[in-house]
Parts: C-alpha cells; sequence; structure tokens
C-alpha cells in the first residue's frame, strides 16, 4: 500500500454537508470522492470537468440584434416575446434546448 499523506482544504461547511450528503447516497466518502478526483486528474492530465470563463465577445444587446439581423435575412421578423426569449437565453434564464424547441412549436 501507498505511503498515505494529509490533505487539507478549508470549504463552507454547508458545501462540505451538501456535498457528504451526496456522496454519502452514492455510497462514497468525502476521502474517496477527493481521491477520485485526483485520480482522475493525474489520468487525464487535465481538470476532468470544465472550467473556464464566460467567453462572450458580444453584449446580450449585440448578440440578440445579431440573430434579429440573420432571421430579418432569411425573411423571418421576430416577435417581443421572441426577442425576450432569446434574451433569456443569452442571460442563461433558459437553456437553448428550451428556446428551440419553443422556436420549433410556434413554427
Amino acid at each position: 500500500m501507498d505511503n498515505m499523506s494529509m490533505v487539507q482544504a478549508r470549504t463552507p461547511e454547508k458545501l462540505k454537508a451538501n456535498a457528504s450528503e451526496v456522496l454519502d447516497q452514492l455510497g462514497l466518502n468525502l476521502s474517496t470522492y477527493i481521491n477520485m478526483a485526483l485520480n482522475q486528474l493525474v489520468i487525464q492530465r487535465r481538470i476532468p470537468f470544465e472550467v473556464g470563463l464566460d467567453a462572450r465577445h458580444y453584449t446580450d444587446r449585440e448578440a440578440v440584434d445579431e440573430v434579429t439581423a440573420t432571421m430579418r435575412m432569411e425573411g423571418f421578423e421576430l416577435k417581443q416575446e421572441e426577442i425576450d426569449m432569446l434574451k433569456a437565453c443569452r442571460k442563461g434564464n433558459i437553456s437553448s434546448e428550451e428556446l428551440r424547441r419553443k422556436f420549433i412549436a410556434e413554427a
């Protein structure tokens, strides 16, 4: 068996409690999960989940204006309700899949 080393990390109590509850339901504990995550880091040689900043190059208004202009070029006019749905999607209030389903349903 490998020599064991202690790892200490500070985390909010509520986060630890919530994570421990989920892990308990999975039959795991926090120590096992941390070792799993560290093993995946070593195996994959990358953080095993997406980490990044929101790389928006457009403001919400510019993004909605671009979609509106594109739709207009295709002969479609967006209603205010549809523009509001685009804004909600851009802000993360609805998913792009939900938005797609709504647009298809209205077509």
